[in-house]
């Protein structure tokens, strides 16, 4: 059975809301993840593990939000970014959209690190004067277990961005899109102090071909269907039946 928000008819949602008022809600972003890694991989990971906590706990999971705050990857091509206010404004509204049909628990599975500061704020907005709503935020990539395996498989190698751990993901859940991805890479160590924030050009100057700290040469669709199956049992814990 889904429970993909997307697949039910308004009626359907309508006698869901009867018994559970709680949704989840995938972000992420549409922006570069180094030279091997999908220019999707926050939002199709975040989306593809949301789908499967879903289905695991019987909670209705909502589209996902593609575009993130990514403005500091727009020298890339193929970044496509919201500004910060923007991407608030997208946030409240959406929450306040399925709020307004009667759900009150939201949890948010999220793909990017640059959502984070955004999220919190339309949280923030939603929650001003009305008490009976709540908030819960995942960023998957922070979970412990997740951190846990990560360390084991990749120690420091895995880094910031486009990391070892997320390429791996997308590599399980998007096998065909990496069957175009050339994979004979070497990655040489990048800087380990840098400014921040960064506008576009300082972040392509410093960070020449994506990568922060990472070498995604080590990622691969097994341990992407680990960290996936220990991300997914991770939620389900946390946000129960």
């Amino acid at each position: 059975m889904t429970y993909n928000l997307a697949e039910k008819t308004w009626p359907m949602i309508e006698e869901y809301l009867k018994s559970k008022k709680s949704i989840i809600i995938p972000v992420g972003s549409t922006e570069q993840h180094g030279p091997n890694g999908l220019i999707g991989i926050d939002y199709m990971s975040s989306w593809e593990i949301a789908k499967k906590v879903g289905e695991r706990t019987k909670t209705l999971v909502s589209p996902p939000l593609c575009f993130g705050m990514a403005l500091h990857h727009m020298a890339f091509p193929g970044t496509m970014s919201l500004t910060p206010l923007t991407y608030v404004a997208v946030l409240t509204e959406l929450f306040q959209s399925l709020a307004k049909h009667g759900f009150r628990h939201f949890t948010v599975i999220n793909g990017h690190g640059g959502n984070i500061p955004s999220l919190n704020a339309a949280f923030s907005q939603v929650l001003n004067g009305e008490q009976d709503y709540q908030f819960k935020l995942i960023n998957w990539w922070h979970l412990p277990e997740v951190g846990v395996y990560e360390k084991e498989h990749f120690g420091d190698a895995n880094g910031f961005h486009a990391t070892c751990g997320e390429v791996s993901v997308t590599m399980h859940t998007h096998q065909e899109a990496y069957k175009e991805v050339p994979t004979n890479f070497k990655f040489a160590p990048t800087v380990r102090e840098y400014p921040w924030p960064m506008s576009p050009q300082q972040f392509r100057t410093t960070f020449s071909d994506g990568r922060m700290g990472s070498d995604p040469s080590l990622a691969t669709a097994a341990h992407g269907e680990k960290i996936f199956n220990i991300a997914v049992d991770a939620i389900c814990q946390k946000i129960g039946s």
